[in-house]
């Protein structure tokens, strides 16, 4: 018997159908639930995995957060597809009461933007051995992942998540591409040694403790000698040493985590990225200016970040297969224990403001791009004292968006020594505006050959 129930409300009293029945059925349902009656998920998992109750299966719980999800994502989705027969996708909602369908997301890797399952069901059978898995992913606030792996209770677990990782490190998509602090994958600038300006020294130097060194990794390893290294790469800024870190990155072949002082802000952050540079090993670190580690100021040599990050280089942890490269403008602020110690850093490379022989080289290389007049490059050599090869190359610029303005911008324009008379006296002024770099007699290096 439907029953009403009658409330009173601003426009009149209002009668709404009313069945003791449903709302006692509807109690009983709440109550089961809360008594364990198992959830969708529990029902698919139980049914595919042959249980008589959820009770009978385990569960195994990954959580990535969101930085590691496009790459940890990509690698299990990938690895699932080659290892397993996907027998059933399914989607549910958080509580797993209700389905969804499967979500997906786009992330951006370096052969482009591809979807990713980010809620999403997997019921799957190892090609292997038959072993059935049902592996649920759900995001939580925002992109963060958290992976759950139901299984029968005899299943080494751990064997699943070894072979995983052996994926991952050998076959992964980290492998041999290049990101930044935050794992975003970075598309490097083409830059080759011709770009740079190094003496044969530097150069050699370069091959032996880092090109020729990862190449070769093996062989060291045979000899039971340390397949890591450490360069530091000091000098002013505009010296060459981001060109010359760009040039090396475009020389190997290998996993290449760029780190920016901006993009290391807490604890463990250098800690865990050096984990994940000695699974894709080889890999190397490129630490730009560290002595700004973390807001360090360059004044100070005590910092939780910049202590972290010794430890890392020199700590308990083996660091097999990974190559450091720091630069900065500043190495006396650094701590001796850092530029001083084997095992830390190996090989110190100074760019110190070029010579006049080499402030020739460098003008004659830039100038050798363009269209010029002949040039008299001796009374440029003697007024460029103290500038970098950075305030070289913008001079060349400067001259030549000076011929392009009085020719009306025709591509035949040529060069003139007026044009990079001119754009030398207004660097010279802009630095004497800043009070940029001061030049010292000791602190230039000259080109050899």
């Amino acid at each position: 018997m439907v029953e009403t129930f009658e409330i009173e409300t601003p426009i009149g009293q209002i009668k709404i159908p009313y069945s003791e029945d449903a709302v006692l059925n509807f109690a009983r349902k709440i109550l089961k639930v809360n008594e364990g009656e198992p959830n969708l998920l529990e029902e698919a998992a139980i049914d595919y995995l042959g249980i008589s109750d959820i009770e009978s299966s385990e569960s195994d719980w990954l959580f990535w957060d969101e930085n590691k999800v496009p790459i940890y994502l990509y690698d299990m989705v990938k690895w699932l597809s080659i290892e397993y027969d996907i027998l059933k996708t399914m989607g549910f909602n958080m509580s797993k009461r209700k389905a969804t369908g499967v979500q997906y997301h786009q992330f951006d890797y370096p052969h482009g933007k591809e979807k990713m399952p980010i809620r999403a069901t997997y019921f799957v059978r190892s090609k292997a051995d038959g072993t059935p898995f049902v592996i649920d992913f759900m995001p939580l606030d925002g992109l963060h992942i958290e992976m759950q792996i139901i299984h029968q209770p005899e299943v080494k677990i751990e064997e699943f998540h070894q072979a995983y990782q052996d994926y991952a490190a050998t076959k992964g998509i980290l492998k041999n591409n290049t990101v930044n602090a935050k794992l975003q994958f970075i598309n490097l600038e083409k830059v080759g040694w011709d770009d740079v300006v190094l003496s044969p020294e530097q150069r050699k130097s370069l091959d032996r403790n880092i090109i020729k060194f990862i190449d070769n990794i093996e062989l060291y390893e045979s000899k039971n000698l340390p397949t890591s290294r450490g360069c530091l790469v000091t000098g002013p800024p505009g010296t060459g040493k981001t060109l010359t870190c760009s040039a090396i990155m475009n020389q190997v072949e290998s996993t290449i985590i760029y780190i920016t002082s901006e993009d290391i802000d807490e604890r463990g952050q250098i800690a865990e990225l050096y984990e994940i540079a000695r699974k894709v090993s080889p890999t190397i670190i490129i630490v730009e200016d560290i002595d700004t580690l973390g807001g360090l100021e360059r004044t100070k040599q005590e910092s939780p970040l910049l202590g972290e990050f010794l430890n890392c280089l020199a700590g308990v942890e083996s660091n097999g297969g990974v190559i450091t490269i720091a630069t900065t403008n500043y190495p006396e602020y650094l701590d001796k224990a850092l530029v001083d110690r084997p095992g830390r850093f190996d090989l110190r490379l100074d760019f110190g403001l070029p010579d006049e022989k080499l402030r020739e080289h460098i003008l004659e290389k830039y100038l050798s791009e363009f269209n010029h007049q002949k040039i008299e490059l001796k009374p440029l050599i003697k007024d460029t004292k103290g500038m970098t090869g950075a305030h070289l190359k913008e001079m060349v610029m400067v001259a030549y968006m000076d011929a392009l303005e009085a020719s009306d911008y025709k591509k035949t324009t040529k060069i003139t020594q007026n044009n990079l008379d001119c754009a030398l006296k207004a660097i010279a002024s802009n630095r004497a505006k800043y009070n940029h770099y001061k030049p010292k007699d000791n602190n230039e290096y000259t080109i050899h050959g």
